[in-house]
């Protein structure tokens, strides 16, 4: 059982991929960052690129060995049992944010918002709120819209968008932010330049969660039956030539951010998941249909950790740019104000799910 440095890639056919992720970065040219379309600090581990010198070990190895289990589907949740993301303008009502009676929290939240599908009692119901400042994200587990206008929550987190994104708390199992990882639309098609967020069943994970994950499922010590902790980087076997493997377009996209981010487990589910926004359903079904080729191809990093972010070496892409300054609260008030008239003074939709 040997591991595989990333350092000797191009010999095995994944020059292509840096090209393919060069040309992307080429024709879509960023100078800096919004941080409600593409967050956290560019040291941050989602936004911090692979080394070359990152172990990746064989299909053979405990851990690897449950990625390939030829009895894991794989599949993108966006739909449902995802993570809706909402701008909120300065003009939308102010919201009362509740968890077990006690009022954590007073934001604005535009009248759209509302929690992930589906509508069931089972549902994790997320539902995350970016301030118009786009400084902080509030995220919210198990939420739900209240008549008297409320909203009601089993699990608040306030994280900064221009942090780290892990280690401060946030609404997911892995105890980081639920921003972290998640696909965006537009990314199916100007490339994903981030780490991605990947959740496995229970029976395939193991107790005791490793960097960058500071927690585990609740219930974990009766349910972890298997040998991935929560928090591992995973990666595809760098001697696959993914040219050869007849992918989608936004297959390769996805492809080409495990090679070069990875992607860290963050979560429980009932096969092997990745999640992008809601709005991104109507574009995945190529990318569905590709998992099927890619799953034989996950395998674990055996040496990434705190002191080695992605495993040591230098990076195999380009660090994220620089984030821009939150908007001040005159600048966040005037750009509500144009929209409402009908003006082009905000970026992206606002009140919808982020697109």
């Amino acid at each position: 059982m040997t591991s595989l440095s990333l350092l000797s890639t191009c010999r095995f056919g994944l020059c292509g991929g840096a090209l393919f992720v060069a040309a992307i970065a080429a024709a879509n040219p960023v100078a800096d960052r919004d941080s409600a379309e593409w967050p956290f600090a560019p040291d941050s581990p989602w936004n911090t690129p692979l080394g070359t010198a990152a172990a990746v070990e064989p299909a053979d190895s405990p851990c690897s060995r449950m990625l390939v289990d030829e009895k894991l589907a794989a599949d993108v949740n966006a739909e449902q049992w995802s993570h809706p993301i909402y701008l909120a303008t300065a003009t939308d009502p102010l919201v009362k944010i509740v968890v077990k009676g006690e009022q954590v929290a007073t934001i604005r939240v535009p009248k759209s918002a509302e929690p992930a599908k589906p509508r069931s009692e089972d549902s994790d119901a997320h539902l995350h709120i970016i301030d118009p400042e786009r400084r902080y994200v509030h995220e919210l587990w198990h939420a739900s819209r209240r008549k008297a206008g409320h909203i009601l929550a089993e699990g608040y987190t306030k994280n900064d968008l221009r942090g780290p994104g892990v280690g401060e708390g946030g609404e997911r199992a892995y105890g980081g932010s639920a921003l972290g990882g998640l696909i965006r639309r537009r990314e199916l098609t100007q490339g994903i330049r981030h780490a991605l967020a990947m959740a496995l069943p229970r029976s395939h994970l193991r107790l005791g969660p490793v960097w960058p994950a500071t927690k585990q499922d609740d219930g974990a010590e009766s349910t972890y039956r298997g040998t991935i902790p929560m928090g591992q980087l995973v990666t595809l076997w760098p001697t696959q030539n993914l040219d050869a493997l007849g992918l989608s377009p936004a297959g390769k996209v996805l492809a080409r951010a495990l090679t070069q981010y990875g992607a860290y487990v963050v979560d429980a589910s009932s096969d092997l998941t990745f999640y992008a926004e809601p709005s991104a359903e109507p574009d995945l079904q190529p990318l569905r249909a590709d998992l099927a080729k890619l799953r034989p191809l996950f395998r674990c990093v055996g040496n990434a950790s705190k002191d080695a972010v992605g495993g040591p070496g230098s990076r195999v892409a380009p660090a994220a740019p620089p984030l821009r300054q939150p908007l001040p609260e005159s600048e966040a008030k005037a750009v509500a104000k144009s929209t409402a008239k009908g003006k082009s003074g905000a970026k992206g939709p606002q009140g919808k799910a982020r697109q």
